[in-house]
């Protein structure tokens, strides 16, 4: 049986919590391999990294985008690597969940328990 290359295997929109080696809850949002999320989900990614591809979060009422904007730094590619074990929860979201480029819509994200829509 063939491998996949990364490139082209199943990606996923979620949002990942990270609640460890931080001041608090870390929320980022983006795009990852399905097998490694079921891999994570399975407990079987402890000592290693996980790519969230087109991170972006919120914050105060806009939407942050790694390597867009005026503000970040525009040699970011949009890539972040989360270690596995820092992770503390991921919630699945819609396909196509990247937030339109000049506004802060949230329409296309499921919400999720304890968090209301502004």
């Amino acid at each position: 049986m063939k491998n996949k290359s990364k490139s082209t295997e199943k990606k996923v929109w979620v949002e990942v919590e990270v609640n460890k080696y931080t001041d608090g809850i870390t929320v980022f949002r983006g795009q990852m391999a399905k097998s490694d999320l079921e891999a994570w989900t399975r407990g079987e990614l402890t000592d290693c990294a996980i790519r969230l591809e087109k991170t972006y979060w919120f914050l105060d009422d806009a939407v942050y985008v790694l390597g867009k904007g005026e503000d970040s730094a525009p040699q970011y590619t949009g890539d972040t690597y989360l270690r596995a074990d820092t992770i503390m929860l991921i919630f699945m979201l819609k396909d196509n969940s990247f937030p339109e480029v000049h506004g802060t819509s949230t329409d296309n994200i499921f919400s999720f328990p304890g968090r209301q829509k502004q």
